[in-house]
């Protein structure tokens, strides 16, 4: 069944691997002129700096009704004061992530909904806690107030954009605004899947510039010689289901990627009475992979009660502090995929 529910997106993961990437302007004001709020407000991707190693992109309100929603709506709201009155689950639409390193921590996201800008910044004002434990910094860069505790900030563009990330990552989105002049640079294949329906996360990867750390290879055999990936995701049961494509240099390579994510199934089944014991539930429910040619396509299920136990984890390797409350799951609009016949 799981199965079945997830070969629409498989096939769609599948036809942009061959798209080109498009990096048309979408808005010119003129050197030095900053761009307006409704410029700003018109595409939001476009401002997401060049170069990102991944883009993802999700639906809010399906994230935050997921199984471990709540520990996102937490995450979401951690460099902001709770005096600001800011509810994620409330005032979130749509989330773009951009990373930009897989040696480090620099991210920029692009986040649209509903803000009150001047809350926002009056509570900001250096003497409130932030959930990050720390009070906020205020800053000036590129004519605008920046936002930032334990290098994490945010700076609100408009009353319905706001940019996080951490202040490499924010710095940079903002020379890109005050340049009046922003394009989208995203990773190829990007804006063709985004257009699949029924996807509430969408993603895409381009490592082909990033060397992998000796570390991350041996725990993750397939990413050796993955050039890049393409992924889309729903939040049906188990928890979180992912279709995706990954690409390689040559079809032996593409072989030993899926027979190394066969491996990885089989192993997280043999080790389930060790990760119980930690705590976690076991985290993968179903995973299968096959290769065509340079690509290794996969489907994979995972709990969501195992999702949420990693992002507490998480949460508290950032200082944020873990909630036991659980937001009650719900299916909201787009977040289940056609069964195809």
């Amino acid at each position: 069944m799981i199965k079945s529910r997830l070969l629409w997106m498989l096939c769609a993961a599948s036809l942009v691997m061959g798209c080109p990437k498009k990096e048309d302007v979408i808005v010119e004001s003129g050197a030095g002129k900053s761009l307006s709020n409704d410029a700003i407000d018109q595409d939001p991707l476009a401002l997401l700096p060049g170069g990102a190693v991944g883009v993802i992109s999700g639906d809010a309100k399906a994230l935050f009704a997921s199984r471990f929603g709540q520990r996102l709506a937490i995450m979401a709201s951690a460099p902001i004061p709770p005096a600001a009155g800011f509810e994620p689950t409330r005032d979130l639409d749509r989330i773009a992530v951009g990373l930009y390193s897989m040696q480090g921590a620099d991210f920029a996201v692009v986040a649209t909904g509903r803000f009150n800008k001047a809350n926002i910044e009056a509570a900001a004002d250096g003497t409130q806690t932030t959930p990050l434990g720390a009070p906020l910094v205020k800053s000036s860069y590129a004519d605008r107030a920046v936002y930032t505790s334990k290098n994490i900030g945010f700076a609100v563009l408009t009353e319905r954009t706001v940019l996080l990330g951490n202040e490499t990552g924010i710095r940079r989105a903002l020379d890109r605004i005050k340049e009046g002049r922003v394009k989208r640079s995203l990773p190829d294949g990007f804006e063709e899947l985004a257009k699949t329906p029924n996807a509430p996360v969408v993603a895409a990867f381009d490592l082909r510039a990033q060397v992998m750390s000796d570390a991350v290879r041996g725990q993750l055999p397939f990413v050796v010689g993955l050039e890049t990936a393409r992924m889309l995701a729903n939040f049906e049961e188990p928890g979180l289901n992912i279709a995706g494509t990954l690409t390689y240099p040559d079809n032996a390579q593409a072989e030993a990627g899926t027979q190394s994510l066969r491996s990885l199934a089989s192993n997280a089944q043999s080790f389930g009475w060790l990760i119980n014991l930690v705590g976690i539930p076991q985290p993968i429910k179903k995973l299968e992979a096959e290769t065509n040619d340079r690509e290794s396509k996969f489907v994979a299920a995972l709990d969501g009660d195992a999702v949420a136990e990693l992002l507490d984890r998480g949460a508290r390797l950032i200082g944020l502090p873990v909630q036991p409350k659980v937001i009650p799951a719900t299916v909201s609009p787009g977040v289940s995929g056609p069964d195809p016949k």
